[in-house]
């Protein structure tokens, strides 16, 4: 965790503001460990919020909205969540799904 941290993780925050910014500037929010599982917690939220939504939809449809709400979710809160561009994280996600699939078969 500590190499994470201190190299593709050193720039990210969590969603605590540690401190106020100056007028027009921006917050400062909590990093490290903490960041890291204030990130993590917002983005299970995120998804078990998702799957619930995408049960009212028909069965055959419920994966891609739950894809979509979940990365318009995250989109609300870019600072701390955004990581990939939608377009591939749609594809990432879809293959994923097609590699379950076939390993399930």
């Amino acid at each position: 965790m500590r190499t994470y941290l201190a190299t593709v993780g050193s720039g990210k925050v969590g969603f605590t503001k540690t401190a106020e910014s100056s007028p027009g500037g921006e917050p400062e929010f909590v990093g490290g460990v903490r960041g890291l599982l204030e990130r993590n917690t917002m983005r299970y939220y995120l998804a078990i919020d998702a799957y619930l939504k995408s049960l009212s939809a028909p069965p055959d449809q419920r994966l891609q909205q739950r894809l979509n709400t979940w990365f318009n979710a995250t989109e609300q809160y870019a600072r701390q969540l955004h990581e990939v561009e939608r377009q591939d994280y749609l594809q990432m996600k879809h293959h994923e799904v097609e590699r379950q699939r076939q390993a399930a078969q």
